[in-house]
């Protein structure tokens, strides 16, 4: 599946050509803080495929699970783009809703179904975890 994307202003621009590993949603408390709402849909694909083009600033952190987690964006117009996950090691999770064809993500999974606020519910009919997912 060829993924292509890119940031609000279109300084950044990303593909990716490899099949995709998973597509999901995560309830987090560091998606949910970065995306303004209460999820953010993904799509995880290994990182030999992506190619970027364009300026990109990054900034890491330890998630909530004790991992280190390297989220990569626009230094224009700040929107992330992907996040490279030290407990996901070879893949890069892509944001979904910069992709320039978002009708293609099928969330397969969700995870931190747990932390999901009343007016954010996940959906019933997809495979979910209470915490972070433990299977693709």
């Amino acid at each position: 599946m060829r993924l292509t994307g890119k940031c609000l202003c279109g300084n950044v621009h990303y593909e990716s050509n490899l099949p995709a590993a998973f597509m999901g949603k995560c309830y987090c408390e560091d998606c949910s803080n970065e995306s303004g709402t209460g999820h953010i849909a993904t799509v995880a694909v290994p990182d030999a495929g992506l190619k970027v083009t364009g300026s990109l600033s990054k900034y890491a952190k330890k998630a909530d699970n004790g991992n280190r987690l390297t989220k990569f964006f626009c230094g224009i117009c700040g929107s992330t783009l992907f996040t490279r996950p030290e407990k996901l090691p070879g893949l890069v999770v892509i944001r979904a809703g910069t992709l320039d064809d978002r009708s293609v993500i099928k969330p397969q999974l969700q995870m931190y179904v747990s932390r999901a606020p009343a007016w954010d519910r996940p959906d019933a009919s997809i495979k979910s975890f209470p915490e972070m997912a433990t299977e693709w």
